[in-house]
Order: structure tokens, then C-alpha cells, then sequence
């Protein structure tokens, strides 16, 4: 079995915040006793920091950057793919990224699946961004390459899924934030959304 845990880097405004750095450190004491085989993380400055601070928690686990799990974006969506309220706000954010990621980013995402999924015995940390992890959770699940989009990943939260020969993917949990003090915390919602949870 091959078991994945990804996580999102730490609160970041380029690089990481004082927040972030403390959001990764937790991240790492969550982490410390996992049986880890490898970290991999995006080649961005943020979530190679995220890394670092989490790798001093796991000091022999290798550590390796891959741009499969880089800033990028895995699928563009059309606005038929999306209800029609939401497109005209995601299509804007899917037209953010830059014209170079939005070409290369299907094909990285593919490889990433490809890489990272295989039902191998490893466990494996994936240090990545909100769009990539919503990205497995999506193929994990089955669901249409679009539905990727409006789903966020908190920064430092923990997701893991499972993977099995002859099993369907299993999403053991997505957005984990037990680690973090409450204001370490984020759901990516907006204050009158976020007092429901």
C-alpha cells in the first residue's frame, strides 16, 4: 500500500510569514513519528521553506524538489464545466496563471498522478500548493477534472490518501489542521461562512 500525505506550504506573502514558519514547525512535530521513506516539495520559496522547517522534525527522510508538484495549474476548465454563478469567479482565477503554466500544467499533473500514486510500499510527504492537493483529492475521488476548482487547501493542513493494487483510492482526510492552535488555522472561507464551522 502507498499511503500519500500532502500538505499545503505554510502562510506565505512570497515567502513564508511568521505564522507560516510556525504553522510548518507544527506541521513537522505532527509528522515526527510517521514512518516517512521521502519529503518532496514544489521548487517554490515558500513551500521549500515549508520543507525545511518540516524535514528538521524528520532529519533522516530524504528530501527532494520536484516541479511535478510545482505552482501550477493541473486543468483548465470551460465555463460548461462549472455552475453557472461560479464560472465567471474561477474562470478568472484559472486566467491568473500564467499563459506558460496553464500550457504545461496539464501534462505535470498527469505525471504527478502518474508518480505519486502508484500502489507502491512507500509513505511519501508531498509539501506542495492548495491547487495540487485539491488535484488528488479530485482524481482520488473520481470526480471531473474540473471539479478541482472551489475546493481549498489551509495552509499547513494535512491530507492523506491511501493507495492499494485492485482498491479504489481511499481519502483517509483532507484539511487536517488538528496540529495548528485555532489561530493558526484557515478554511478559506470568508468570515460569514467560516462561523458555521
Amino acid at each position: 500500500m502507498r499511503t500519500l500525505y500532502l500538505a499545503r506550504h505554510g502562510e506565505a506573502a512570497g515567502a513564508l510569514t511568521l505564522a507560516g514558519r510556525e504553522q510548518a514547525r507544527l506541521l513537522g512535530l505532527r509528522l515526527a513519528r510517521k514512518p516517512l521513506d521521502g519529503v518532496f516539495h514544489s521548487p517554490v520559496e515558500r513551500a521549500a521553506e515549508t520543507a525545511a522547517l518540516v524535514s528538521a522534525a524528520v532529519p533522516d527522510v530524504p528530501v527532494t524538489v520536484s516541479p511535478l508538484v510545482g505552482d501550477y495549474l493541473p486543468y483548465a476548465p470551460t465555463a460548461g464545466e462549472l455552475a453557472p454563478e461560479f464560472a465567471p469567479l474561477a474562470l478568472a482565477h484559472v486566467a491568473d496563471y500564467p499563459a506558460d503554466q496553464r500550457e504545461t500544467g496539464p501534462g505535470l499533473a498527469e505525471r504527478a498522478l502518474a508518480e505519486f500514486t502508484a500502489p507502491t510500499p512507500r509513505t511519501d510527504l508531498i509539501i506542495t500548493h492548495s491547487q495540487i492537493v485539491t488535484w488528488f483529492v479530485r482524481a482520488a475521488l473520481d470526480a471531473p477534472a474540473a471539479r478541482w476548482v472551489g475546493v481549498n487547501a489551509a495552509n499547513a493542513a494535512l491530507t492523506v490518501i491511501q493507495y492499494r493494487p485492485g482498491w479504489p483510492p481511499n481519502l483517509v482526510v483532507f484539511n487536517d489542521q488538528s496540529h495548528l492552535p485555532d489561530p493558526l488555522r484557515w478554511t478559506g472561507f470568508p468570515p460569514e461562512r467560516s462561523a458555521a464551522w
